[in-house]
């Protein structure tokens, strides 16, 4: 879909996106760079990297990919060091490296509990504390600006209320939510830097749907969505093209939903037919004997 910004809004920014190999992370790579930013991906595995940065640059982005795990202090160092070294700035951080797989508590062993919140909230922080002296106002980094920078933390919705097999990723995304507003109060006020997040909903085409929403789930739940339709990835990309141009500049420690309304989604008890007739005996009660439907519900 044709982008609703100009194509150069972030020209001459420079963006770290870690996970940026794959899924909406990739996304918010490649519009990121389509706006005019040169992007630096950050992932795990190299293969992934190099097939991304070879997708991105096709598009005419200035692109690079860093292989490192954002758990390990001297990797998120190295990655952001190296992203200085090769673009001479830093603008722009997104934390979008996240862990996930559907068990029940009692299956999940305290090693898994810990590793979604190392990579998630742990690693999130790591890059973050790492970055910040490049981010903030007047940062050593080269030919950085007189401003400070913008953080991006990608969270979720299961947290709001609760979601079934999946405690471990509710409270890594929950500390997610805590380090968005805490850094943005302190470095925000301390440093001018903008720290805000976003909270995709489910999201067709994504490595995380395929595994957590097999298609007959997602059949079944399009029945009572808001919207009745899954969210794209480019709709979490634009959402972060808002949060990191100027139209969204004094935009500080919110965490924007972009789920279609998925997480005010309840079944149906009662056909939407059975609530028209409920209403017309109702009516018709009311009219013979308005006393005693009084009566009635006291």
């Amino acid at each position: 879909m044709e982008s609703p910004f100009k194509p150069d809004i972030l020209k001459g920014k420079v963006a770290l996106v870690t996970g940026g190999g794959s899924g909406i992370c990739f996304e918010i790579s490649t519009q990121l760079g389509k706006h005019g930013a040169a992007v630096a991906i950050m992932g795990r595995r190299r293969s992934i990297l190099d097939t991304a940065v070879d997708a991105l640059r096709s598009q005419g982005i200035r692109a690079i990919g860093f292989q490192g795990d954002v758990r390990k202090q001297e990797d998120a160092r190295r990655v952001i060091e190296s992203t200085i070294s090769h673009f001479a700035r830093l603008d722009i951080l997104v934390n979008g490296a996240a862990g996930n797989f559907l068990v029940s508590p009692e299956d999940l062993s305290t090693n898994g509990f810990r590793t979604v919140l190392d990579i998630d909230s742990v690693g999130t922080y790591t890059m973050c504390h790492e970055a910040l002296k490049y981010l903030k106002k007047g940062g050593s980094g080269k030919d950085q600006s007189a401003t400070g920078g913008l953080i991006l933390n990608i969270s979720a919705t299961v947290h709001y209320t609760a979601a079934w097999y999946q405690i471990h990723v509710s409270a890594a995304k929950a500390a997610v939510d805590s380090i968005t507003r805490s850094l943005a109060l302190e470095w925000g006020t301390d440093y001018e830097i903008r720290v805000n997040g976003i909270a995709p909903g489910p999201i067709e085409g994504t490595p995380g749907l395929q595994k957590l929403a097999p298609e007959e789930m997602k059949n079944k739940a399009r029945e009572y969505m808001p919207l009745y339709r899954l969210g794209e990835k480019w709709d979490i990309a634009m959402a972060a093209l808002f949060l990191a141009s100027h139209a969204g500049k004094y935009i500080n420690g919110a965490t924007i939903i972009v789920d279609g309304g998925h997480r005010l989604s309840r079944p149906r008890h009662i056909a939407k037919e059975e609530v028209k007739q409920l209403s017309r005996i109702v009516e018709q009660r009311s009219r013979a004997s308005p006393a005693s439907l009084a009566s009635s519900k006291l």
